[in-house]
């Protein structure tokens, strides 16, 4: 099975594809060649290479869904982190908000940082029956990460620690 990779790039709105090469970035000559065409003035554009089976890439089919979903993803749909994580957040920040409203936007909440605010996920059943160690968390998250309260809660503990 080899591979093809493809070279999209989001101010040209082009796809080229290029022969797979596993050496050291260096050393990609046909990579490089490529590069010094997508730039204007000493400004290189944003893009991305992707890997894909050439047998595959073959099928007219495949290749117009494999060219639609690049197309997508070099709009703006997955920037940064991608747009899955950029939907949970916004998921978490809009059910902080809820909560800080059902609580009447209170700033001393009880239900702050407690157990059932929790969204670190409790997977230790299935890491152990898949035979992975416990999951350690340098910290738990909570849903009050999201919430307005929490810049003001920031604000006071750095007050403490410089007084």
């Amino acid at each position: 099975m080899s591979n093809l990779r493809l070279l999209a790039c989001t101010q040209c709105h082009t796809i080229e594809e290029l022969e797979d090469f596993d050496g050291p970035p260096q050393q990609d000559h046909i990579l490089t060649y490529l590069l010094k065409k997508h730039e204007n003035n000493g400004v290189k554009h944003i893009g991305a290479l992707f890997k894909v089976d050439e047998e595959k890439w073959k099928d007219e089919n495949v290749k117009r869904d494999v060219t639609k979903r690049i197309a997508e993803t070099l709009k703006g749909g997955e920037t940064g982190l991608g747009s899955d994580f950029y939907n949970l957040q916004s998921t978490f920040k809009a059910d902080a908000l809820a909560c800080w409203k059902q609580h009447n936007r209170r700033i001393n909440c009880e239900d702050y940082r407690s157990d059932k605010k929790r969204i670190t996920p409790n997977t230790a059943a299935e890491r152990k029956e898949a035979g992975l160690p416990a999951y350690r968390s340098p910290k738990d998250r909570y849903l009050c990460d999201y919430c307005p309260i929490q810049s003001l809660v920031e604000q006071a503990a750095r007050k403490k620690t410089l007084k």
